[in-house]
Order: structure tokens, then sequence, then C-alpha cells
């Protein structure tokens, strides 16, 4: 085989390897450099050897050229986060429980939304709420609330669930032992801060 033939070869598979070393180590350019540098000198070998005397071999070197090097790039990319310093460098994307670890939580708290429980600590705005005998952290969604105050869940923020003032509908029945419809206890009927006229 012609020298110029075995240099055009061992300098393709050389800025081939240095090409995939550049997926695995950042010099800055410097490999690519290097890589790009070892193909063209490449390409001037194979035309010495076969690019008049064997045209048909040269035209089958540079496609093979032009094919290898996207190649080795994308075999780079694709081995570089199967290994352990690919693993250190490429950082993977969390998965949904790591970035949302209280997600069940939160679709728990959400089932109390409407449902009434008791403060167990003044609400400024934070404190403890007692709901079906569980301790919440709560947040006043408004002004605070005393402790020993009933409270209705509106919404749940987080891991913490909002409340206000409010006080439990008061379920009644018939002398049948029927339920009726819901009213409302006294200290949540309307009271008006006047009186009708009497006659």
């Amino acid at each position: 085989m012609d020298s110029n033939a075995v240099f055009a070869v061992l300098l393709l598979i050389v800025g081939l390897g240095i090409l995939c070393a550049e997926v695995f180590v950042p010099s800055g350019g410097l490999l690519g450099v290097i890589t790009f540098l070892c193909l063209v000198v490449s390409l001037i070998f194979a035309y010495r050897a076969w690019g008049t005397s064997h045209p048909g071999v040269f035209a089958v070197f540079c496609v093979m050229l032009l094919l290898l090097v996207p190649t080795v790039i994308g075999f780079g990319f694709y081995l570089l986060p199967r290994t352990s310093m690919g693993k250190k460098v490429l950082l993977e994307a969390p998965e949904s429980k790591d970035v949302t670890p209280f997600e069940k939580d939160a679709l728990r708290l959400k089932k109390l939304v409407g449902q009434f429980g008791t403060t167990l600590s003044m609400l400024n705005p934070g404190g403890l709420v007692s709901v079906r005998g569980e301790r919440l952290h709560a947040v006043s969604d408004g002004l605070g609330i005393d402790s020993g105050e009933s409270v209705e869940i509106v919404e749940v923020n987080g891991t913490r669930i909002v409340v206000r003032p409010g006080t439990p509908p008061v379920q009644n029945t018939d002398a049948a032992g029927n339920h009726r419809e819901f009213e409302q206890s006294p200290e949540n009927s309307t009271k008006l801060d006047f009186e009708f006229p009497t006659a």
C-alpha cells in the first residue's frame, strides 16, 4: 500500500479519535482544532494516493469522511451520559416526585377545602389548626384569628391550608329522624345593626 494512503487512513482514525475525545474532555476547542487539521491533512494524503490514479476511491474516502464525522460526534454524545464522568458533567433532569416532594400532601390537603376546624394557636397570620383531629399548619386569609376559634378551610397554599373564620352549619333532624336542610348557626346568622320600628 502506498505510504500516502497509509497516512491518509491513520490520520483519519486519529482525527476521529480526537473528535470523540473532544466530547468527553472540555478543551476550549483545542482538540477540535487538532481534529480539523488531522482530517484536512488526511484528505491531502488521500488525494495524493488516489486523487489522480483512482478518483473513485478518493470520492469514497471523502464520502466516508463526511459520514464518519457526525457519526462519531453522535456516538460520543450517546455514550457520554452513560459514563460516570458524563453523569457528573451532565446533570440529569429531576423526576417530578423530586421537584414536588409534597405533591401527595398537597392533594390530600385539597380534599379538606370546605371543611371546618379549630385553631390550636393564634393565627398571626400563621399557626396551627386542628381538623378532624389532625394538626395542620395554617395561614389566615385576612386578620389574625385567636386560639380556639372555629375556622373554614378555603384553599391550599403549598403544604399549608388557608383558613378564615367560620362556623360549620347545624344539621337538624325532624321528629322522624330525617335530615333537614342545613341551617346556619346563630353565630353565623346575619345581624342587623338597626331594628325595624314597631307600630
